[in-house]
């Protein structure tokens, strides 16, 4: 067991260490260009006040470190930019969502826009015009598609407290359709349905081998005339070669019923027809007739072809480019049938889908409107572009830890332990 004199030389010499380790780091400050250097931090809910006290100050912080968990607004992150051209080092960290917004007009009579939502796949986003919320679903492979019939002012889509916002930046101008097919059942109920849905419809319409009734004027297949062309059956042959070149130079073209197998179409076809399938009949007395029991051409897509629809596992609807033009191919027939003996809403679901695949393909010239400089419609990529890519919490150097003590109090402690050590030393007869 040590003696009283040896626990008492034991605590001078930590009282020593502790003087000369305190007056080593004050010193090493000292060398240290960056001693006066601290980091001011502040996180998205502290941001707007932080922003305010430093800018107040007169002096920027010589380094500043923000983490976020979301996006800022613009105003705040333009804030931020301008600090760091003040001459403040500007770092930023946290898990901030890829959000990205854009609306465009539908090519339909019945207007409409289609809202695109870039979002992490699993996340909610939620959209909203300048009335309240339109709707909400789960981002899937990226992003989410919304169709929205009416809107009113700026469209906002929010995921994880990230807010895009964008308008529809134009407009479009539609022409006519054009159907060409035979006198039956499924050209009348085409016309009927497009018709009813606004669009304007010229038809050639075959009555006998060589005789044709027309509707509207005589005009060539090209693109400042016509927005989409309609192909129903084997009457549209004669047109096959201009139909080709209306395509490729920017024009629509909907493959239905036997036309997508005539050879002269075979460029053009986003698939190959097969065999026709039909679904049997369960019961004595046949139920609706709705899309999924119309009798199908199952359809072998090609190598270029985007696959749009399926009944099960075979190929019902396919589409393709063909110059600067489009082509849907369906291998639905007979679509009268829906409308005719279909249920309460067969009408309305059979106008619908015609009308959707006329404006899915359909050729429409727009027109710019109005810009809006205070939308931000990707935050995370105007995020970067203002600050830098994101970085990890820069943690504090030696010298800047030194620096954020009081001097006041190493002072203090430096006296104190050189006192006690004197002290100690005194009382028991050392120099």
């Amino acid at each position: 067991m040590p003696s009283r004199a040896e626990a008492r030389q034991t605590v001078e010499g930590v009282l020593r260490a502790v003087s000369i380790g305190t007056l080593a780091w004050m010193l090493w400050t000292s060398l240290d260009h960056d001693s006066t250097v601290t980091v001011a931090r502040a996180n998205s809910a502290s941001i707007g006040s932080a922003l305010r006290d430093w800018t107040l100050e007169g002096t920027a912080p010589a380094r500043i470190s923000v983490s976020l968990d979301s996006a800022p607004l613009p105003v705040v992150r333009d804030w931020l930019a301008a600090l760091g051209a003040a001459g403040s080092k500007l770092s930023w960290s946290g898990d901030v969502p890829a959000v990205g917004i854009g609306v465009r007009p539908i090519p339909s009579p019945a207007g409409g826009l289609t809202v695109l939502v870039a979002a992490p796949s699993g996340t909610l986003a939620t959209l909203h015009d300048e009335v309240g919320p339109l709707d909400t679903v789960e981002a899937r492979n990226g992003g989410a598609r919304f169709t929205i019939p009416v809107v009113s002012g700026a469209i906002t889509a929010r995921v994880e407290g990230t807010v895009g916002e964008s308008v529809a930046r134009d407009s479009v101008r539609l022409r006519r359709v054009l159907v060409i097919g035979r006198a039956g059942w499924e050209s009348k109920f085409v016309i009927a349905a497009l018709e009813e849905s606004g669009w304007m419809v010229d038809a050639q319409i075959a009555v006998a081998p060589g005789a044709f009734v027309t509707q509207g004027g005589a005009a060539s297949l090209d693109t400042a005339r016509y927005s989409a062309i309609l192909a129903l059956d084997e009457t549209a042959v004669a047109h096959a070669q201009r139909i080709a070149a209306y395509v490729a130079s920017g024009g629509g073209l909907v493959l239905a019923g036997s036309a997508a197998s005539l050879q002269a179409f075979a460029s053009l076809r986003a698939a190959t027809p097969g065999r026709t399938m039909t679904v049997p009949e369960q019961t004595a007395e046949p139920p609706p007739t709705t899309l999924q029991t119309l009798p199908l051409a199952v359809l072998a897509s090609g190598s270029d072809a985007v696959i749009l629809d399926r009944r099960g596992s075979r190929v019902a609807v396919a589409a393709r480019r063909h110059g600067s033009g489009r082509v849907l191919q369906y291998g639905y027939i007979d679509s009268w049938r829906w409308r005719m003996s279909g249920g309460e809403t067969s009408v309305v679901e059979h106008r619908a889908w015609w009308t959707g695949a006329v404006s899915s393909v359909a050729y429409v010239p727009t027109f710019a409107l109005a810009e809006r400089s205070d939308l931000d419609n990707a935050p995370l990529a105007h995020l970067v572009e203002a600050l830098g890519e994101r970085s990890a919490t820069p943690s504090a150097s030696l010298a800047s830890a030194a620096g954020s003590i009081s001097l006041w109090w190493l002072f203090v402690l430096v006296s104190l332990s050189l006192l006690a050590e004197w002290a100690s030393r005194r009382l028991r007869g050392a120099r």
